[in-house]
């Protein structure tokens, strides 16, 4: 019986990616643990209640303000090229006791 020679996949190479914009906006990257209520509106008995658990979601972006009450964060944005006025896109608003961790992204 012949063996049969199975050809060898090279390994993909990883794309490098270029940013199309440089990073010249005055607010830092970071990637936040937090978490967040859970709400389900069906019937459940004493079982599927106990199962419930905390939403832990992860948010990366960048920080644009955070205080005693909240922490503001935006994925994207669009820095106009002649007025330097940025627009903000993506906006997330978390209540600052809900944030488990903030970690800055170098």
């Amino acid at each position: 019986m012949a063996k049969l020679k199975l050809k060898r996949r090279k390994p993909r190479r990883r794309k490098q990616v270029i940013p199309s914009q440089p990073n010249n906006i005055p607010y830092s990257k970071y990637r936040i643990e937090w978490v967040d209520a859970l709400s389900d509106s069906a019937w459940a008995d004493d079982r599927e209640f106990n199962r419930m658990k905390l939403a832990k979601p992860i948010n990366e972006g960048w920080l644009f303000s955070k205080d005693d009450d909240s922490v503001k964060i935006f994925a994207s944005y669009d820095l106009d090229p002649v007025t330097k006025d940025i627009t903000f896109g993506d906006r997330t608003m978390i209540p600052t006791s809900w944030v488990v961790k903030m970690i800055k992204i170098v």
